[in-house]
């Protein structure tokens, strides 16, 4: 069986696919309606690679309205000998006075779709910024933008977890050959997607707009990208909000446990909303935790039938149900998912969450989401541990984790992976308005520790938090959150750091 865990099992951990914030249906009760004038700053010399001898971008209709267009970059800035790749972006250009200059937005991953996130919800954009040319970007290797690519069929693989004691060598030789064909499949990209090389392709974008400043709304992931991209070109930042933050610390060698108590997290709170319901259905078999487990035991030794001919399996589930807690607009479909395997003995919502986390595509194909996760995430690790120092510590990580840990100890997380180029670049930054950072206490991907980690990186940020619950604040999953978030993006009124707010009921 070829498992293909070396990328299944850095999606959860490390923010692969959808961990994007997603924007609810309804919209935030206000928003400024005017917005003051932003004051332009001076670019000064910095020791990245000049980035100003981009090509220029022609822009040409998409998504009915909006504009699309290509960019091309130097595939490695240390070497513009080694060619050009391509950046895909998509723009909703300004419709309002005063101007406040270009919004680049990123909704996470490492492998989510700019492009997509800005074009699909374009409606949403232009009511929430009207005063902004809002650009979605495909980063290096994902989407539109030139590709990496790696083995990547989910639905091939019949079981992901490991058990306590389990031998997971297997795993490993697995993880080496699957590496080979990661390198084999994406070429030289390979090499150089990691979050500087992204950083740097956003400031050509800003240069090929002729923008001297650029606005930044970074979600998940897209806030290490944001936080490099200060440190490297602080004089090039009007405002940055960074929402869901990793901290630059959490490699996949820190073999931290954060992120996995962050699902328990989330895990814990969705079990207390539906105790507390006497609506929610799973209180007829006992509440969230029995059947949680009742399903668990379920699946040990049988799969259930979904749609199309497929199955889904125990390690299926316990992923699906991981993915339900990345919105608690997503906890009734998690509700129902349990219900309807319990009960009718199919797995159909469980499997549609899976699928839908995954990319999966009308003919049974994948985005590359996983991929990219796999390789930008340990392209940014500077440190390559042994196979005994992985599975001690994927050991170690999965005892603490009640609900998730099998995921977690049948991971290999970078093994294989040749050193990095050009690990992650963490530095402060001297900006002259400080980002602001958004968590929420119910995040389940990203945690409040990892955003206390990611304000303490920049060194010129502030910290802002809700008592919500999801993956994401801004125009998602938080009310109070947004309005603070307009006030800083229109009138770059900095809110005291530690601020928060509570949801209303």
């Amino acid at each position: 069986m070829k498992s293909k865990k070396i990328l299944l099992c850095l999606t959860i951990l490390l923010l692969a696919t959808s961990c994007s914030s997603e924007t609810s249906e309804s919209q935030p009760s206000t928003k400024p309606e005017e917005a003051v004038s932003t004051t332009t700053l001076e670019s000064t010399t910095t020791t990245q690679p000049d980035t100003t001898t981009t090509e220029d971008i022609e822009w040409d209709t998409c998504y009915e309205i909006y504009e699309c267009g290509d960019l091309q970059v130097p595939l490695n800035y240390s070497d513009l000998n080694d060619g050009l790749i391509n950046i895909a972006l998509v723009r909703i250009p300004a419709t309002s006075e005063p101007y406040l200059g270009p919004l680049l937005v990123n909704p996470g991953g490492p492998g989510g779709s700019g492009v997509e996130y800005v074009g699909e919800y374009g409606e949403v954009w232009e009511w929430a910024f009207p005063n902004f040319d809002v650009i979605g970007f495909d980063p290096r290797g994902v989407g539109s933008s030139d590709q990496v690519n790696c083995p990547n069929d989910p639905d091939s693989d019949e079981n992901w977890l490991a058990e306590d004691g389990e031998d997971i060598t297997e795993f490993f030789v697995e993880a080496v050959e699957d590496v080979e064909e990661c390198m084999e499949m994406s070429g030289e990209l390979f090499y150089h997607v990691g979050t500087n090389n992204v950083a740097r392709d956003m400031d050509s974008i800003r240069a090929a707009v002729g923008a001297e400043e650029i606005n930044y709304l970074g979600y998940s992931y897209g806030t290490r990208i944001g936080a490099v991209y200060a440190s490297f070109f602080p004089e090039r930042v009007r405002a940055m909000v960074l929402d869901g933050p990793v901290s630059p610390d959490d490699h996949p060698s820190a073999f931290s446990p954060i992120n996995g108590l962050g699902f328990e997290n989330a895990w814990s709170r969705f079990a207390a909303d539906c105790d507390a319901r006497m609506s929610c259905a799973l209180n007829e078999y006992g509440g969230a935790e029995e059947t949680f487990f009742a399903v668990n035991d379920l699946l040990e030794n049988k799969n259930v039938p979904t749609e199309n001919n497929r199955e889904l399996t125990g390690s299926e589930f316990v992923f699906a149900a991981g993915a339900a807690l990345y919105s608690p607009y997503m906890w009734p479909d998690l509700e129902n998912g349990i219900i309807e395997i319990l009960e009718e003995g199919t797995g159909t919502i469980h499997q549609r969450l899976l699928d839908e986390y995954f990319g999966r595509r009308e003919d049974g194909s994948y985005e590359n989401k996983s991929p990219v996760s796999f390789l930008v995430n340990c392209t940014d690790d500077p440190v390559r541990p042994t196979q005994g120092e992985i599975a001690k510590a994927a050991d170690e990580i999965a005892d603490q984790l009640e609900h998730f840990g099998p995921l977690w100890r049948s991971s290999t997380f970078c093994y294989g992976m040749p050193p990095s180029l050009d690990p992650l670049h963490v530095e402060e930054a001297d900006l002259e308005t400080p980002a602001l950072v958004v968590a929420l206490e119910g995040d389940p991907a990203t945690p409040i520790d990892w955003a206390r980690g990611l304000t303490g990186s920049i060194g010129e940020a502030v910290l802002i938090t809700s008592n919500g619950d999801g993956h994401g604040a801004f125009l998602g999953n938080s009310e109070c959150v947004t309005d603070a978030v307009f006030e800083y993006l229109f009138y770059l009124d900095v809110p005291a750091d530690g601020w928060s707010c509570e949801e209303p009921n």
